[in-house]
């Protein structure tokens, strides 16, 4: 999904450069690529082991929360095939209609994601004696995305009708709501952890960049939406009863721009608090690579997705060069954690282990029962 975040930013960079759209192209292969590969193998998963799959996903926090993962990738490469595939000229209205059907897929993919994983941490965890994982908020944040995915098939999707955007703008506000206070409701519950427990460890502190999500993602969802009902003309070539009309639509987009901009004050909060944590860990010399640090792309593509839309917005060439600096910090996080992905798989520390943990620690116990 990060790469599929940063396709996007680079497609839609406000200051362009030759090749930077065959980037954008790449971006968007390298991540198709790399969810066929992984879905295979989440999916080969579960056909080898079963339940003991499952199991082993439900039982442990962070494993059932980052399930959610799987479904914004998918929706990154949704919102690509709009952007990038049916604006290209080898492209056209069919991937229109491909990354319509995937969308409303995708919605209720969401959903069920949603209810599922915190339907299981309800029946199966007691959280209250010890730290909650800073992912349990990435449900909150896949249903933003959701939002976000279906603001961007119905504003530039080529020569997609007014008749299948609209419904899909509607479904969107509904979930960039469910996004946005869900997300409220788990910042209490993770605050209150940070004052009571102190930062993550350092091996996690990368993770703190995860809270930057819901309001990123809900910021630029409300904008997309308000500038699909004005802007590409949404509501008023839709034209019916009081809502979907151009007069309310000004109002509209108006409305979604300030409360994005709220949204967007605490995402840069929590943004600062992620970037403290790092340079804390760095002057303790605590600091290392680990696969956490995935976590710290996405989230603040989020964010810089909406900065961008507020450079457009405002014509604001301040955001546009606090956009630029977001997409190259991005992109050059994103060749570190291949170049060490890559190296601790060849290692065989990641992915491909010589030694299983879980065999190591239950042939310990054996021992001990012994």
């Amino acid at each position: 999904m990060n790469a599929g975040a940063i396709a996007e930013l680079l497609h839609q960079c406000p200051y362009r450069f030759n090749g930077i759209d065959i980037l954008a192209n790449i971006f968007f292969v390298v991540g198709l690529v790399l969810y066929l590969v992984f879905s295979g193998i989440f999916i080969a998963r579960f056909v080898w082991f079963g339940r003991d799959a499952y199991e082993e996903i439900v039982t442990n926090m962070a494993d059932l929360t980052f399930v959610a993962c799987w479904a914004i990738a998918f929706m990154t490469l949704t919102s690509n095939v709009a952007l990038i595939v049916s604006t290209a000229w080898w492209g056209g209205y069919p991937f229109s209609i491909v990354a319509y059907v995937m969308v409303w897929f995708v919605q209720f993919w969401n959903l069920t994601l949603l209810l599922w994983a915190f339907i299981t941490l309800i029946r199966r965890h007691d959280s209250s004696d010890r730290r909650m994982p800073m992912s349990i908020i990435i449900p909150a944040v896949s249903m933003s995305t959701a939002s976000l995915t279906g603001a961007v098939v119905a504003a530039f999707a080529k020569d997609l009708s007014e008749r299948l955007a609209v419904p899909v703008m509607i479904i969107s506000f509904n979930w960039v709501g469910v996004g946005i206070l869900t997300g409220l409701i788990l910042y209490v519950y993770l605050f209150h952890s940070l004052l009571a427990q102190g930062w993550p460890s350092p091996d996690q502190a990368p993770t703190m960049f995860i809270l930057v999500g819901p309001m990123g993602q809900s910021a630029a969802a409300l904008q997309v939406l308000g500038a699909a009902a004005t802007t590409y003309h949404r509501f008023g070539d839709y034209n019916q009863g009081t809502f979907l009309t151009a007069e309310a639509a000004k109002g509209l987009d108006a409305a979604c721009v300030l409360i994005a901009l709220l949204l967007n004050g605490l995402g840069i909060l929590w943004c600062l608090f992620g970037i403290y944590v790092m340079v804390e860990r760095a002057v303790q010399k605590q600091l290392r690579w680990t696969p956490a640090w995935n976590a710290i792309i996405f989230p603040n593509a989020t964010l810089a997705t909406s900065f961008l839309l507020f450079s457009i917005e405002m014509d604001s060439p301040a955001y546009r060069v606090i956009t630029c600096i977001f997409i190259v910090v991005l992109v050059i996080l994103f060749l570190v954690n291949i170049w060490f992905t890559v190296l601790r798989i060849w290692q065989g520390q990641l992915l491909i282990v010589r030694e299983d943990w879980r065999v190591k620690q239950q042939m310990e116990e054996d021992q001990k029962e012994r």
